[in-house]
């Protein structure tokens, strides 16, 4: 079987946009082996799936998860992928609606972004006050090294600021 690796970058929380990737590839012949947000590795293979994505916090082998992953399948999906709690669910497009949602739709990856979102809200709180105290030092005490190592928790309040936005626009 021929195999494709594919480089492009979606943002966090882009799903929505992950998937019509994988929609279109599969349309070409192409289906997910590893689907990620940097690299996507596709088999060629037979076939028209529509893809969509979920989460799932429970153990491996634990009741819940069995009863979850039970629960995808007498609605008609079928696991195409996994790595950790993310799972990719795939059906075929000729007994599909173009819109079908998995039964609880994107609820568990909703509450998986909504308790990170509450820790990187967190951090960034403490880096921006951290790089106010540095500033007023720095500024109290004329060391300008002190002053330019506000620079580091700016940066990391950038950065989080970034991951937030992209979170919280998951669709």
């Amino acid at each position: 079987m021929k195999r494709r690796r594919t480089l492009h970058y979606y943002r966090p929380g882009a799903l929505t946009g992950l998937e019509a990737a994988l929609n279109a590839m599969s349309r070409g012949g192409w289906q997910a082996l590893r689907p990620g947000r940097f690299l996507q590795v596709y088999e060629q293979g037979a076939g028209c799936f529509l893809h969509r994505f979920d989460y799932c916090p429970d153990r491996p082998g634990s009741a819940d998860k069995r009863r979850f992953l039970a629960s995808r399948e007498r609605a008609g999906w079928t696991l195409a992928a996994r790595r950790g709690g993310w799972l990719l669910y795939c059906r075929p497009a000729e007994e599909t609606e173009p819109d079908a949602a998995l039964p609880e739709g994107r609820d568990r990856i909703r509450a998986l972004f909504a308790r990170r979102i509450a820790r990187l809200e967190g951090l960034r709180r403490w880096m921006l006050v951290l790089a106010s105290g540095l500033l007023i030092g720095g500024y109290v005490s004329s060391l300008l090294p002190v002053l330019y190592a506000t620079a580091l928790p700016l940066a990391v309040a950038l950065f989080v600021t970034y991951r937030i936005k992209f979170m919280e626009e998951m669709t």
